[in-house]
């Protein structure tokens, strides 16, 4: 077969009670350029997002709002240099509760927390981990759950830095 040509290769799979199933698949086979490629995924994608030699971690933690001080001074000791917090509302499995206003009772749904967002370097990833769950851990429902994620890039606006040396 010429370089360019086309080969249509068929087969027929209707049967007289499927009605819907597929009359005729057509397999093209195309020859010469391009050649076939195979692609592995994982040599797409590299595993570990990578800030100059160093890898660094995003962890939010949603905790209840009366232990953030000991959260805070527990990230400290371990040398964590900064945080954001927000106040925010919701719920997981705990699905709110009932409160008693004024003699009338209201279901409460979504309920208060403390979102708390460090970045830190993989190196203190683990020990800023242990130490929010373990200064959050109260054993009752609702502690809380802790998100990791990695971060691809870092940039300080003001001078354009990058990397583990902006945290």
């Amino acid at each position: 077969m010429r370089s360019g040509c086309v080969r249509i290769r068929t087969s027929s799979r209707c049967t007289s009670t499927r009605k819907t199933a597929l009359a005729q698949t057509a397999v093209v086979i195309r020859e010469g350029w391009p050649p076939p490629m195979r692609v592995h995924h994982s040599s797409l994608v590299p595993s570990r997002p990578v800030l100059g030699t160093t890898t660094v971690k995003k962890i939010e933690a949603f905790i209840k709002p009366y232990v953030l001080e000991e959260v805070k001074a527990a990230l400290t000791e371990i040398g964590v240099k900064g945080m954001s917090v927000s106040e925010v509302r919701g719920f997981g499995r705990q699905k709110g509760h009932t409160e008693l206003y004024r003699g009338s009772e209201y279901q409460v749904d979504f309920l208060p927390k403390i979102k708390l967002e460090l970045v830190v370097p993989e190196s203190l990833a683990d020990g800023a981990i242990e130490a929010v769950a373990s200064a959050a851990r109260t054993g009752k429902i609702g502690d809380g759950k802790l998100f990791v994620l990695p971060v691809e890039k870092a940039i300080r606006i003001r001078t354009s830095e990058s990397g583990e040396e902006i945290l």
